[in-house]
């Protein structure tokens, strides 16, 4: 019986000891050649790419800085004696805003560094697709218990506040003028600023250099020096491709307007207006000019993510939705105070960020005495960047 078990096992006929097993040695193994496995990651990298930015662009949503709402205390503003009998503000909270709405401080810095001598407050309803630019006037009166003056001044009694208090000069000096210059905003005019963009001179020409010009028509002859501040003025009316330095000269000029800073401001609104119909042209060459002055000349608190967020979200927004005010106002030397009334009814309609109307008792403006209150018609709905340019 064990013999059997010693029995050598069968041979396979036709001599193919694989026969039996159903092994075909001269069927060829299929393997991925190396250019299909260079598909199939290029492939998977650009669905997962697509699908990033589709989740981006649907469902990813900027959160407005937590400081731009508890950053300041009415009533540390308040607390002082000559405040007394005032109203005080409404305490409108993050639950009471408008979530498609986003509102930036636009900061435009002189040469010598402590003046902003252009401020623009802008509101972007990404639901809309519309912008607001209401300009500030650089000599608009505010005040609060520790400053009283041109809002253009308070950006450097911010840095000047900060460093007394032991804050080191330099970047994060310059933070807390801003902090202060945009509590000084919310406070006058009752908008909470949730960005700011301070740009220099510097960062100002070298972007319209990079986009190669700005075309518009530059409205009369102008003409001013002023060596203290190394400002040379020397522009002809008429048409031209305004580069850098002729730009700066442009938006600075203001001693030949009837009315001075409004009137220069009147001219910036139309430099604005062919300087984004030029930047809202998707072109290579405007995103790298943009992306390298923010890098070199700008400080902003908004991230490289949000950046990105609002920069596709801008490119879809038409000229004719893009609407400029400028804050109305008459005189009490050797100021500009802004009108209450005009200005309350601008800010509600086209710069409230929240879901219900900002009660007047968060308009921090005295206008009594003011030349022209009461007796000038506002504009209340300004005029759009399609208008300008034509």
């Amino acid at each position: 019986m064990i013999e059997q078990y010693r029995k050598k096992p069968p041979k396979l006929s036709g001599g193919n000891k694989n026969k039996g097993l159903n092994i075909n040695k001269n069927k060829p193994v299929k393997f991925m050649t190396v250019k299909k496995i260079v598909l199939l990651a290029f492939l998977s990298l650009l669905f997962l790419f697509l699908l990033l930015v589709f989740i981006f662009l649907n469902f990813y949503r900027p959160s407005a800085p937590v400081d731009s709402w508890g950053g300041m205390d009415f009533n540390e503003f308040f607390d002082n004696e000559i405040f007394e009998g005032i109203e005080r503000p409404v305490n409108m909270t993050q639950e009471d805003r408008n979530t498609d709405c986003y509102t930036f401080l636009i900061l435009g810095r002189d040469a010598l560094g402590g003046q902003t001598d252009t401020i623009m407050l802008a509101m972007f309803n990404v639901k809309e697709n519309t912008i607001s630019i209401l300009n500030i006037p650089r000599d608009t009166y505010v005040t609060e218990r520790r400053f009283s003056g041109k809002i253009n001044n308070a950006l450097g009694r911010g840095v000047s506040n900060a460093v007394r208090d032991g804050v080191p000069r330099g970047e994060e000096a310059t933070k807390a003028g801003l902090k202060y210059l945009k509590d000084m905003v919310h406070y006058t005019f009752g908008v909470p600023v949730h960005y700011h963009i301070l740009i220099d001179l510097k960062g100002f020409k070298f972007l319209v250099d990079e986009i190669g010009g700005v075309e518009m028509y530059v409205p009369q002859d102008m003409y001013y020096n002023d060596p203290e501040q190394g400002l040379f003025i020397n522009l002809k009316e008429g048409p031209r491709t305004l580069n850098g330095s002729e730009a700066e000269q442009l938006v600075r000029y203001r001693s030949g307007y009837a009315t001075q800073d409004i009137g220069r401001i009147e001219t910036q609104q139309k430099f604005v207006a062919a300087l984004m119909k030029k930047l809202l042209r998707f072109d290579l060459k405007n995103i790298n000019a943009l992306f390298a002055t923010a890098t070199k000349y700008m400080e902003t608190n908004i991230s490289a993510t949000d950046a990105a967020w609002f920069a596709q979200r801008i490119l879809q927004v038409k000229l004719e939705d893009i609407r400029t005010h400028t804050v109305p106002g008459g005189w009490v030397y050797p100021h500009q105070v802004a009108y209450k009334q005009e200005t309350m009814e601008i800010i509600n309609k086209y710069y409230n960020p929240f879901r219900i109307p900002i009660p007047e008792s968060n308009f921090n403006i005295d206008d009594k005495g003011a030349t022209g209150t009461g007796n000038t018609k506002t504009d209340i709905d300004g005029v759009t960047m399609a208008e300008l340019l034509r």
